[in-house]
């Protein structure tokens, strides 16, 4: 259900572009940890899962390394992507908070993190759009 789904993504940096190459390469480290199929029958593993998001983070990783602008994020891995986002915000921050010496330029960090930010964001808002179909009772109600 949600592989058939992709969010389209615009990458407005580098930084975005690399956090989103990471949140790739995280998907198919942790999918390749599972190799074989598990003997208990109600195991949430699924070896054609494990196979779709493999496929699905290798075809995120092609987009973005032939340089696209716009790349279409599968929801069926947004959820690794957006949480590498976020790890990369989160050490822009720490850099930030930390670099007591000024040794780097705070406009540049807090730019960095924007991006990041920004494009979080608009995956956050895209899996929604894609994943909860329009209501017109929930956007009428006062």
């Amino acid at each position: 259900m949600l592989q058939d789904f992709v969010v389209k993504l615009k990458i407005n940096s580098p930084v975005v572009r690399d956090a989103l190459l990471d949140g790739c390469a995280y998907v198919v480290r942790f999918e390749k940890k599972h190799p074989e199929e598990p003997t208990e029958p109600l195991s949430w593993f699924s070896q054609e899962r494990c196979r779709r998001r493999i496929a699905a983070a290798t075809a995120l990783d092609e987009q973005l390394i032939a340089g696209y602008q716009v790349v279409d994020v599968p929801v069926e891995i947004a959820d690794a992507v957006a949480s590498t986002i976020a790890e990369v915000i989160a050490e822009e921050m720490d850099a930030l908070v930390c670099d007591t010496h000024d040794k780097r330029p705070r406009g540049l960090i807090l730019r960095r993190a924007a991006g990041l930010m920004e494009a979080l964001v608009a995956l956050d808002g895209g899996v929604q759009r894609e994943v909860m179909p329009f209501d017109r009772f929930t956007v009428t109600r006062p």
